[in-house]
């Protein structure tokens, strides 16, 4: 893995990319916590993936990856259910010949808390697409999900934004433009009560027209629970290529769709908790 894409760990405020939940006398630990994945086959098809959480766990947070496609095919759909994360991948309209993959990952456990999957829907126009969705007032949000449907390709989601309780998503149509209209759904993984140490960070890349990546770390004694990824000053011209939830990291990487000047960069958000 590139060194400059590392992390520098820092306790900053949220504007810099930190909030953190206190940990109360309600506050739940995640025992069971394991990260699973699965992969598609190999061919240069639209294709999707599932993975299932172990037995006595649940999901609490998402990823997915596309290899050997960067830059040609778009991440259309994560989509997070209690026991499972499926994910869908469609080349851009100009495609690729190459062979390519998805790997969709779940971030699993069994806290010790009530736990649930709330989605909304947004209108099929105008497009691009913002929305935001909390969970039930006094709950916290875990982890999230996507889905573009009628999209076909030409639209991209540039952000997955996850803070304690809410998520906020956003799309931009690839630089071609897209005359079609599509619908965003956004899906949240929210828990009753909050794991204990809960937080979420976030860091960014150096901001230029190359392909990049960014890492966020959980500090020392946490580990990751939710995923999440921007995209500032996309605009079109790229695509996310994968946004991946590890024990202790959350890695996010995205390919231009084409050769651009326009200077932009990649932010990674880690949803983290006391291990």
């Amino acid at each position: 893995m590139n060194t400059r894409f590392r992390t520098v760990l820092l306790a900053l405020a949220l504007a810099a990319g930190f909030v953190t939940a206190s940990a109360g006398p309600s506050s739940a630990d995640v025992p069971g916590h394991v990260i699973v994945a699965e992969v598609s086959e190999s061919n240069s098809d639209d294709k999707g993936a599932e993975v299932r959480c172990p037995d006595g766990t649940r999901v609490l947070g998402t990823g997915a990856e596309i290899t050997r496609g960067g830059g040609s095919v778009v991440i259309d759909e994560v989509i997070p259910t209690a026991y499972t994360v499926s994910a869908y991948g469609v080349e851009t309209p100009t495609g690729t010949t190459a062979a390519w993959t998805i790997r969709v990952w779940a971030v699993c456990g069994n806290p010790r808390t009530s736990t649930y999957i709330r989605y909304q829907t947004t209108a099929s126009h105008p497009n691009p697409k913002t929305l935001g969705l909390a969970c039930h007032e006094g709950d916290w949000l875990l982890g999230s999900g996507y889905q573009l449907e009628g999209a076909r390709g030409n639209v991209s989601v540039t952000a997955l934004i996850p803070t304690l309780d809410d998520v906020f998503v956003e799309t931009k149509e690839n630089h071609r433009g897209y005359a079609g209209n599509y619908y965003l759904r956004v899906f949240a993984i929210c828990a009753e009560d909050a794991p204990a140490g809960l937080r979420v960070l976030s860091e960014e890349s150096e901001e230029d027209s190359d392909d990049k990546g960014a890492i966020r770390e959980c500090p020392a004694g946490t580990q990751t629970l939710g995923a999440g990824f921007s995209i500032p000053g996309a605009a079109g011209e790229t695509v996310l290529t994968y946004f991946i939830p590890t024990d202790g990291t959350v890695i996010t990487y995205a390919n231009e769709l084409s050769g651009t000047s326009r200077e932009w960069s990649v932010r990674s958000y880690a949803t983290c908790a006391d291990e």
